[in-house]
């Protein structure tokens, strides 16, 4: 029985890490290229060194961090290319996902789509835009974003979306620490929802291509801003 729990403790210590360290490595606070060094995370995180080698490896299989051979582990470095490649992936799979979603929604569907989006609407609509309020519009954009294809009907889609997805928040976050949006972000998101209310998924799949867009253009911009900043410091 004691085995049992041990082992129970470990798994949930290793769930622990993964999504602490996910959640640092997506927000920026741990930097591309920065070495994961157990010692340190450790101390960082008061968990042992067993859950974070797990949390590691399953984050490496994420593509958020890479592993050196025997140098251990390093957050996944940042790129104008790559960035211009998941926007583009995001782009075709969350598409697909709408396409499947919006024809398959249901009363359940509608409420969950309609309940994220006023949540979203007003945390966008608000004047004060500090730390705690751009942690709660990124809580309330993933779940409007969630509720938009929660009625997609293909696993495998869904899992490569969510890749994709949480891969292009991490370059979303770092363009939003550098630069000052221009978009009407609150626009965007409620052209979406009026598609998606009228079940139009051509004008939704439009929308939501543009949306994307908007949001690679302006990585790429932070991305050339800062390169240029680094090479004439």
């Amino acid at each position: 029985m004691r085995g049992t729990e041990q082992i129970q403790d470990t798994k949930t210590n290793a769930e622990m890490a993964y999504h602490r360290l996910r959640d640092d490595i997506v927000s920026g606070e741990l930097a591309p290229g920065m070495k994961l060094k157990i010692d340190l995370l450790r101390s960082r995180y008061a968990l042992g060194a067993g859950p974070l080698r797990e949390a590691l490896s399953r984050l490496s299989g994420d593509h958020l961090v890479t592993q050196e051979g025997q140098r251990g582990f390093l957050v996944a470095p940042i790129s104008i290319e790559d960035a211009l490649d998941i926007g583009r992936m995001r782009k075709l799979l969350e598409a697909e996902a709408l396409r499947l979603s919006l024809p398959n929604g249901d009363d359940h569907w509608e409420d969950s789509v309609v309940t994220s989006f006023h949540r979203l609407k007003r945390v966008e609509l608000r004047n004060n835009q500090g730390i705690d309020e751009m942690a709660e519009w990124e809580l309330r954009n993933h779940q409007f974003h969630e509720a938009l294809v929660s009625a997609c009907n293909s696993n495998w889609l869904l899992k490569m979306r969510q890749l994709m997805f949480d891969q292009h928040e991490r370059y979303r976050r770092f363009s939003r620490m550098k630069t000052v949006t221009t978009r009407d972000i609150h626009l965007e998101h409620k052209a979406l929802f009026d598609a998606a209310m009228d079940r139009d998924v051509e004008k939704i799949v439009e929308q939501i291509e543009s949306h994307i867009q908007g949001t690679t253009n302006a990585v790429v911009k932070a991305l050339t801003d800062n390169k240029a900043c680094l090479e004439t410091a």
